[in-house]
């Protein structure tokens, strides 16, 4: 098996994840989940929520090929735009959500 066609995952508290890297694939999925809501409206709702974002942030999240574009997001950020959009944040990463409860 190549390297390039392996990848290692390991279970973690999403509490525990400060920040990940930000990806154009991200993006792309950002702006699909966002639909036509306005990045405007996405931010004061993220705000009123308890979070920090600026529309500006947020356009430069979804057109990760500009200049002053993150490399890197806040995890705590993504959890708030996705709780304001109704999505689970694991619909960004293509990722499986697992739950585990404490016994």
């Amino acid at each position: 098996m190549s390297s390039q066609a392996s990848k290692e995952f390991i279970m973690i508290d999403l509490d525990l994840v400060n920040t990940v890297v930000w990806q154009s694939s991200h993006a792309e999925k950002l702006k699909a989940m966002r639909g036509r809501l306005s990045r405007r409206k996405l931010a004061e709702m993220v705000v009123q929520c308890g979070g920090k974002v600026s529309q500006q942030y947020i356009q430069l999240m979804e057109y990760p090929h500009l200049p002053k574009a993150p490399h890197n997001v806040s995890f705590k950020l993504l959890r708030h735009i996705c709780k304001v959009l109704g999505r689970d944040v694991q619909e960004l990463f293509d990722s499986p959500k697992i739950i585990s409860s404490d016994t």
